[in-house]
């Protein structure tokens, strides 16, 4: 691609230097003249790689070896290894992402909760055999109150003053088999 993009390059410095040299020339007798001398050296400029080519000027081999030593150059295995690491990244942060909404999701079914907010903390390796174990949670929300599981009304605000975050604690912990002192709760 190098010799293309040269050759390319080639053609149009002496293209701009030939059209600069025809807007000098003065007479218009002279014109036609060097119309032709122009045309001539731009075609000979066009041709050259194919002259030198057939000459033998062109070596192939050359060319060949040093494409084969570029692919020998390449390292696959690192590149395998780089794509696997980048996949692991996307499982984990993927695993991460569902954990999340998981968690949100049973908050949001078993209390009234406001700005609900989960970090969570885990085993990331995937080679581990506890791939995922839950070691930390951390919950953030406001206004929690517990929804009554008989009629699915919110129960009264009155009831909520004393709102107990160790119900939700053990409900995470008990789904999660996390311990409660790994569940950290953050009210805003």
């Amino acid at each position: 691609m190098e010799f293309l993009k040269d050759w390319i390059t080639q053609i149009i410095y002496i293209a701009i230097l030939l059209i600069v040299l025809e807007l000098l020339v003065p007479s218009s007798s002279l014109k036609k003249y060097a119309k032709v001398a122009i045309g001539f050296v731009i075609m000979i400029t066009i041709l050259n790689p194919l002259i030198n080519f057939l000459k033998g000027g062109a070596n192939i081999e050359a060319y060949v070896f040093k494409n084969d030593y570029f692919l020998k150059n390449i390292n696959i295995e690192q590149i395998s290894k780089e794509a696997e690491k980048q996949r692991n990244n996307l499982i984990v942060a993927e695993y991460k992402k569902r954990l999340i909404e998981q968690i949100k999701e049973k908050l949001l079914n078993l209390y009234e909760i406001e700005g609900v907010g989960v970090d969570v903390s885990f085993i990331e390796d995937l080679n581990d055999k506890e791939f995922g174990k839950i070691k930390e949670i951390t919950l953030s929300f406001r206004n929690a109150r517990r929804v009554s599981q008989d009629s699915e009304k919110i129960a009264k605000p009155t009831e909520d003053k004393k709102f107990n975050y160790e119900e939700i604690k053990k409900t995470i912990s008990a789904f999660y088999n996390v311990p409660l002192k790994n569940i950290t709760i953050k009210e805003e």
